[in-house]
């Protein structure tokens, strides 16, 4: 994909991140309405598009870049946890940010950006790819995530076991089975999944806007820190992640999802965690407005090492 090509592709997703900003901003969304549309992404949209892109033969080769993804993609996130522990004390972070900036540098937004972005770049392929790097995303979010939020005090008794049942999980878990079992949906099924899940992309990008339309203005540009952790989470992750990757992988679909999915803003849940655990969530906000705001520049430039 040229550089033009791919600097359309975001600019057209982000003309619908400020769509969702400017009706929520006018009114016809509400608080209710975005929180209900969030909802029906994360339980519905999002979980059909994994399932129908799944609904393809048994492919031994398809199989095997999903088990890099796989291995590859914990590795990735190992990597990130532990640059997590020691990011905060390089920006120089208050004590009331340093969980926020932690839990950011881990969790981008690997679902609602993640999924249509290698879509329209590398096709329904890269989608179940992405599928199985999100199950990673999910089980960690739940577990990791909640741990650095509530505070190591709480230990592992903020974590839920109900995390093996969320949508996310449930979704890979009855696509890969469909796959490995060359199993296809009757159309009167497989038609109503493959309309919900074409809804993700473009109802993912409102809901981004929606969110992001809470915040004051006046205050999402102010902080010095912010624009440090844009820059390590838009470019120096990804960057990190090519070097490091393309000595050891030779498949360059596996290579450029697992780096494009180190080039998300910050994860959109970041907000909703910060705010339930009493984390600094208008620190979590900013970061994910300027992040969402940037990444129209730099996901071109990231996607050209790629494609």
């Amino acid at each position: 994909m040229e550089l033009g090509a791919l600097f359309h592709l975001v600019l057209t997703l982000f003309v619908l991140v400020l769509v969702g900003w400017a009706v929520r901003r006018i009114g016809i969304f509400s608080d209710e309405v975005t929180a209900g549309l969030s909802r029906f992404l994360v339980n519905i949209a999002l979980p059909a598009l994994v399932i129908d892109s799944m609904q393809i033969p048994f492919d031994p080769a398809l199989a095997g870049e999903g088990m890099a993804v796989a291995v590859f993609g914990a590795a990735c996130y190992l990597a990130a946890v532990a640059f997590a522990l020691v990011f905060p004390g390089l920006i120089r972070a208050r004590p009331d940010e340093r969980q926020v900036f932690s839990f950011l540098v881990i969790f981008a937004n690997t679902g609602f950006m993640g999924y249509p972005i290698v879509r329209a770049i590398w096709g329904e392929g890269a989608v179940f790819l992405a599928a199985i790097y999100n199950l990673l995303f999910s089980f960690l979010l739940f577990t990791v995530g909640v741990l650095i939020l509530s505070g190591r005090g709480a230990g592992w008794r903020g974590v839920s076991p109900r995390v093996l049942l969320s949508p996310g999980i449930v979704s890979v878990g009855i696509g890969l089975s469909f796959f490995l079992l060359s199993v296809d949906l009757p159309e009167v099924i497989g038609g109503p999944l493959r309309m919900l899940g074409d809804l993700t992309t473009p109802l993912s990008m409102v809901v981004i806007g929606a969110l992001l339309a809470r915040l004051d203005a006046r205050t999402i540009f102010g902080n010095p820190r912010v624009y440090l952790f844009s820059a390590v989470r838009l470019l120096v992750m990804p960057l990190a992640t090519f070097a490091v990757l393309r000595a050891v992988l030779d498949d360059p679909l596996v290579l450029g999802v697992l780096v494009m999915m180190a080039a998300m803003p910050g994860a959109t849940n970041a907000a909703l965690f910060a705010e339930e655990y009493g984390v600094n969530p208008e620190l979590a906000s900013q970061a994910v407005f300027v992040t969402t705001l940037f990444c129209i520049v730099t996901f071109p430039l990231v996607a050209t090492l790629v494609t």
